[in-house]
Order: structure tokens, then sequence, then C-alpha cells
């Protein structure tokens, strides 16, 4: 798992929290929120948990609070795990331009910002 950050009306602060299975390398799940607990347990929820036993972040406090509480889930922190997950997240900043950091492109709601990365995600690696 990582976060990428983003904005949405210039002033915005806002995180796609992405996740990856590093077996079949394909993204398995990609939330739009902000960098609370709340986003990243979104995140953990559309991920199939009877499959979820090893979670590599780069130990990012969000992580740490969240993944701390589960014990069924074995929580690495380590950046030399996080590489394809930011190779993933580099690949989303490429064709999605409102993924820079404060630019001309960028969001102009939370939804829109949503929508576009669903529907690179959908073209570009068939996820629905």
């Amino acid at each position: 798992m990582n976060e990428l950050y983003t904005f949405v009306k210039k002033t915005l602060k806002t995180r796609g929290w992405t996740a990856v299975d590093r077996n079949k390398s394909r993204i398995c799940a990609f939330v739009v929120g902000s960098g609370k607990r709340k986003s990243l347990r979104k995140l953990i929820d559309n991920i199939d948990e009877n499959n979820l036993k090893v979670v590599c972040t780069d130990g990012n406090f969000s992580y740490e609070e969240e993944l701390g509480m589960n014990a069924d889930i074995k929580h690495v922190v380590s950046k030399s795990e996080t590489c394809l997950v930011k190779s993933y997240n580099s690949v989303l900043c490429y064709y999605l331009a409102r993924l820079h950091r404060k630019t001309k492109c960028y969001s102009k709601s939370v939804l829109m910002l949503t929508i576009s990365v669903k529907l690179l995600l959908a073209y570009k690696y068939g996820l629905s």
C-alpha cells in the first residue's frame, strides 16, 4: 500500500490510496480521500480480507494506527517492499495530469478525481 498526494481546487490536499497485489502484479484497490484512518479503512475494506495476510508500507502514521489493531495482518515497514506500488502511482501521475502537484491541471472535486482514476484503471488494467 502507498499514498499519492494531489490537490483539489488547488487548496484541498488530498490523497489517493493505492493497494497492489504483488503476486498478480496488479492494482487491487484505489481510494481517494484524506490522510485520515477513515480513507485507509475504506481501502482495506475494498480488498478481499481473506487473502490479506501481509501488508507492506512505507511507515506512514496512518498505516501504523489502522493495521496495528488487526492481529491477523502482518505489517511490514520497508520502502524497498513498496517499489511496485510506487511504480503504479507513477503511471497514474503520467497519464492523469490532475494528479500532478499544484499545476494548471487540477481536479474541481473529489468525485471527479475518483471517477478519472477509475476510468484510467478500467481502460489500462481492466479493473472495475
